[in-house]
Parts: structure tokens; C-alpha cells; sequence
């Protein structure tokens, strides 16, 4: 499989956990540790298949962080939106 003919379950994923990853640091750092550790192991973890693979490169690893990042940016965009439509008079409600 290349990396760019991946179903697009396993991107939505990765743009969940750095979506999530803006309410919940936690999150972000285990993904970013999780991507990190298939790169030097040299490994492919699929989930949903339940299958691991042999072979990962910089540019693989690379295109799944930009995953992330990406739904971190629509995450924190959000937010922001949030913060402000229900901010009261400079209090801002945690959502």
C-alpha cells in the first residue's frame, strides 16, 4: 500500500487525536510518541486491520504528523470560535 492510497479512515484518525489533542495535551503527546516510535522501529501498526507491517520512511511518518497538525489547527480554531461566542464580559465558559 502506498502511503497515499491509505483509506481515508486512518486519516480521519490521525486529524481525530490532534483534534482532540487541543482539550486534551495528553492526547497529542501519545500520537506524536506512537508515530515516532513506528518510525525508528521501522514498523507500520495498522488497527483497524490488525496487521503490522515492516517498512516506514521520513516522508510516511511525515504525512501522518501532518495529519495530526492539521486536525489540531481545525481544533483549535473551533475553540477559539467557541471562547468567543460564549464569552461574558471577558470570562470565557470552558467548553
Amino acid at each position: 500500500m502506498k502511503i497515499y492510497e491509505k483509506p481515508w479512515y486512518y486519516i480521519a484518525f490521525h486529524m481525530m487525536f490532534g483534534f482532540v489533542a487541543v482539550w486534551y495535551p495528553a492526547i497529542g503527546l501519545l500520537a506524536l510518541a506512537w508515530q515516532l516510535a513506528q518510525y525508528v522501529t521501522k514498523t507500520r501498526i495498522f488497527a483497524v486491520e490488525m496487521k503490522l507491517e515492516k517498512g516506514n520512511s521520513a516522508e510516511h511518518t511525515l504525512l501522518k504528523l501532518g495529519e495530526i497538525a492539521l486536525g489540531y489547527m481545525v481544533g483549535s480554531l473551533i475553540k477559539r470560535l467557541l471562547e468567543e461566542k460564549y464569552s461574558f464580559a471577558g470570562n470565557t465558559v470552558s467548553v
